[in-house]
């Protein structure tokens, strides 16, 4: 959830409470900017690489990659803009807040689960479209959606919001201490995916003449896992160990992230298939080679490159 935890006063004294106020002041710019300064910088991507979604992703019949596409550049980032701006710079009415408070959660929900849609179509090709791989994420992905979203709901159960009057202008929220727990079941799932991705890319015999559009496959993959990763990991320890406001420091980066990255890696991957020519296109249905390369991996078994 983009909202702040509520600050609570921890000290009686004049000196003390000055203090925390102005600590809490502090917590609360740093989050308040850090989320909109993350939303700008995906509303400047997005006009940067409009031309080139025009050229490579708007030509691609209507099948689930241009779907997936489409609704992680076009539905995320306004669900993201208002759940991460609204609150935080204007005086909403308590009943407004109180809606915020309980839907907040769901545009990073429908984010990352967009996104890691699109990764798991990217992690059947370079395991060789593998039924058992195939058979595995799509179930780690329905466990991790079942945990996030039953966890989710519990902590919005106890969420609240209230306007944040002269002194905090926008909305402040009220989650439980355990809201940490929400960001389990993601790094759970990345940290799953990186492993199989590490593997099945260390079988690849990269001395030897391997698809160019495999190589960026491989870059863009293992540059997004590990910092997806690291912010995740980031998020799950600042919900659980940091002060009231700070809580939800990272959560909008990790949105913004998730939403650019994930069109960055399909648009860089159309861009390099077409510079391959028709050997190295894209199935607009599944990411596989039309004429597959074959490899050599580690067991000494000729596979499917991608």
């Amino acid at each position: 959830m983009f909202g702040v935890p509520a600050y609570t006063m921890g000290s009686t004294s004049p000196l003390g409470a000055i203090a925390a106020e102005e600590t809490a002041l502090n917590d609360y710019a740093a989050v308040r900017y850090t989320n909109i300064a993350f939303l700008m910088f995906m509303v400047f991507d997005h006009a940067i690489t409009f031309d080139t979604e025009v050229d490579r992703i708007w030509t691609l019949k209507w099948r689930p990659p241009k779907v997936l596409f489409l609704i992680n550049r076009y539905v995320v980032p306004p669900m993201l803009i208002f759940d991460g701006v609204a609150p935080v710079i204007y005086n909403l009415p308590e009943s407004l807040c109180i809606f915020i408070a309980k839907w907040t959660s769901w545009p990073t929900i429908v984010s990352l689960a967009t996104v890691e849609i699109i990764l798991m179509i990217r992690v059947f090709a370079i395991s060789g479209h593998r039924k058992t791989i195939r058979i595995f994420l799509v179930g780690l992905f329905i466990c991790e959606m079942i945990a996030w979203i039953t966890l989710s709901s519990v902590i919005l159960t106890k969420t609240t919001g209230a306007p944040g009057g002269s002194l905090f202008p926008g909305c402040l929220f009220s989650a439980p201490k355990y809201f940490f727990a929400a960001w389990i079941p993601a790094v759970v799932f990345e940290s799953t995916i990186i492993l199989i991705t590490v593997y099945y890319l260390s079988a690849y015999e990269w001395s030897k003449n391997v698809n160019s559009t495999l190589r960026i496959l491989a870059r863009d993959s293992m540059i997004y896992f590990l910092i997806m990763f690291s912010v995740l990991l980031a998020n799950l320890f600042i919900a659980r160990f940091g002060r009231d406001f700070l809580g939800s420091l990272l959560i909008a980066p990790s949105s913004v992230i998730a939403c650019v990255g994930a069109a960055r890696m399909m648009m860089n991957l159309r861009e390099i298939s077409a510079e391959d020519g028709p050997s190295a296109s894209l199935d607009s249905d599944v990411i596989e080679f039309r004429e597959p390369c074959y490899t050599t991996v580690g067991d000494g078994d000729v596979h499917h490159a991608v």
